[in-house]
C-alpha cells in the first residue's frame, strides 16, 4: 500500500518563521519525504486540502499550488507505472525513493546517444561508437539539433524519419542500419530504467532491408583471382589479404588485420572475432601457411602478422585498419576488372564466397554458420539466398525443358 501527501514539515523552522513543503510517500507504514523547494508560514497552509491558502505573504498562490500538484502527480505516475509492471508489491522503500526522486525518468535522445558513444569509446569499441555516431548525426540533422525525450520517439516519428531519410537519396539499407542502432539505443534506455517499456515504438515498426547485390563469386572466379599476376605492390597485398580471408573460413578483414604471431598454435590459428567475441580455430592449410610465412619473417609472438596496424593506441589502430581497408577495396576492384569478374570484388566477397562454395559442395548450413561465426543460421541464410535462387532456377529450367 502506497500513499502520497503534501505536508508542511513543522519540524524544520526556517528564517522568517517559514516551514518547508514536502511530498511524503508512505510504503507499508514507512515513509520518506521529497522536498518541493518551497517554504511558507504555517498559517498559510491548508492541511486538509493540501494546498496553500490565499495569503499576502505568498506571491501567486494559484501558480504555486499548480506546481506542487504537478510534482505530486509525477510521483503518482511513477507509482502507477511500477504497479503496472508488477514491481510495487516487492519493492523496498529505498528502491521506491530512487524511482520517485529520479530527476528525469526518461532519457533525452541526443544526449543519451552521446553518453553511449562516450562509453563505447572508453571501452575501446571504436567501431560500434562510429556506428552510433553516424546514426546520431543523421537524427540530429532530422530534428535540427533540438533534443527530445525518448518517449516522444513514437511509431509516427519513426515513419517521418524514414520518409525524410529516403528523400535525401539514402539507401534502404542505410536506413536499416540507422534504425537498428536507434532501436539498440532505446533498449539500453529501457534497461537503465530511463524510459518505460510501454513507450517502446519498435513493436509495430518493421525495419526493412533491400535485397543487396550478389557478393559471392564462383569457384571459377576464385581460381581467376588465385592465378592473377599483380602489377603493383598494392595489388599483391590485396590479393594476399583476399586469399587469407578465404583460407581462414571467410574471416573479416578487421580480424585478419589484428592477428598476431601468438595466435598460431599447434598447426592452427586461434582468435576471437572482434565483432562477436566468439572463438575461432582454423587449421593451417599449405596455401595458408605459404601466405603466413611471407608476412611473418623476423617477427615475435606479440607482433601483428600483417603490416596493417602501425600504432599501439587502440583508437589509431582502428583508423589504421579503416585506411587499409579502403586501399584494399580499391585494389580488389582493379583485380576484379582485370580478371573479368562480373560481380564487384570487395573484402566481403571472400567471406560470402567461402559460404556459397561450401554450400555448393554440400556442406550443411549449420556447419557454414559455425565456420563464419554467426549467432544463428538465419544470418548465414542471408549469405546463401542467391545460391538458393540459382538452384531453383536450375531445376526450373530442367522441368520446363
Amino acid at each position: 500500500m502506497v500513499t502520497t501527501n503534501i505536508i508542511l514539515d513543522t519540524r524544520y523552522k526556517k528564517k522568517g518563521n517559514l516551514f518547508p513543503l514536502k511530498l511524503r510517500v508512505v510504503l507499508n507504514r514507512k515513509f520518506f519525504d521529497i522536498s518541493l523547494g518551497f517554504s511558507i508560514p504555517a498559517k498559510d497552509w491548508d492541511e486538509k486540502g493540501q494546498q496553500i491558502k490565499s495569503s499576502k505573504t505568498v506571491e501567486n498562490v494559484t501558480r504555486l499550488n499548480s506546481i506542487i500538484s504537478k510534482e505530486k502527480q509525477k510521483v503518482v505516475d511513477v507509482i502507477i507505472r511500477l504497479q503496472d509492471e508488477g514491481k510495487l508489491d516487492t519493492i523496498s522503500l529505498d528502491e521506491l525513493k530512487s524511482y520517485a526522486t529520479q530527476k528525469n525518468t526518461e532519457a533525452m535522445t541526443l544526449a543519451f546517444a552521446e553518453e553511449i558513444i562516450a562509453e563505447l569509446q572508453e571501452a575501446k569499441k571504436f567501431g560500434n561508437a562510429r556506428v552510433y555516431d553516424t546514426m546520431l548525426r543523421s537524427i540530429r540533422d532530422f530534428v535540427k539539433s533540438r533534443d527530445f525525450p525518448l518517449k516522444q520517439l513514437t511509431y509516427a516519428w519513426l515513419k517521418k524519419y524514414e520518409a525524410w531519410y529516403l528523400s535525401k537519396g539514402n539507401s534502404a539499407n542505410g536506413l536499416s542500419v540507422s534504425m537498428r542502432t536507434l532501436r539498440a539505443l532505446y533498449n539500453r534506455a529501457i534497461k537503465q530504467k530511463l524510459v518505460a517499456q510501454e513507450y517502446y515504438p519498435f513493436s509495430d515498426y518493421t525495419i526493412k532491408n533491400e535485397s543487396t547485390r550478389k557478393r559471392a563469386i564462383t569457384a571459377a572466379d576464385l581460381e581467376q583471382v588465385k592465378q592473377f599476376e599483380p602489377t603493383t605492390e598494392r595489388q599483391e597485398r590485396a590479393k594476399d589479404f583476399f586469399m587469407l580471408s578465404f583460407y581462414l573460413m571467410g574471416a573479416s578483414f578487421v580480424d585478419i588485420a589484428f592477428l598476431k604471431v601468438k595466435n598460431i598454435t599447434g598447426g592452427r590459428i586461434e582468435y576471437k572475432r572482434r565483432k562477436t567475441g566468439r572463438l575461432h580455430s582454423v587449421p593451417i592449410s599449405p596455401p595458408l601457411q605459404a601466405l603466413l610465412d611471407k608476412y611473418m619473417a623476423g617477427k615475435g609472438k606479440e607482433d601483428f602478422i600483417l603490416n596493417v596496424i602501425k600504432s599501439t593506441d587502440p583508437k589509431r589502430q582502428v583508423a589504421n585498419v579503416r585506411d587499409e581497408l579502403r586501399r584494399f577495396n580499391r585494389s580488389l576492384k582493379e583485380i576484379g576488372v582485370a580478371c573479368g569478374i562480373e560481380a564487384p570484388l570487395t573484402s566481403y566477397v571472400a567471406r560470402h564466397s567461402y559460404a556459397t562454395i561450401a554450400k555448393y559442395k554440400g556442406v550443411p548450413t549449420a556447419v557454414i554458420s559455425e565456420a563464419l561465426g554467426h549467432k544463428t543460421e538465419d544470418v548465414t541464410q542471408v549469405y546463401l539466398d542467391s545460391f538458393d535462387k540459382e538452384v531453383l532456377d536450375k531445376y526450373h529450367t530442367m522441368i520446363i525443358e
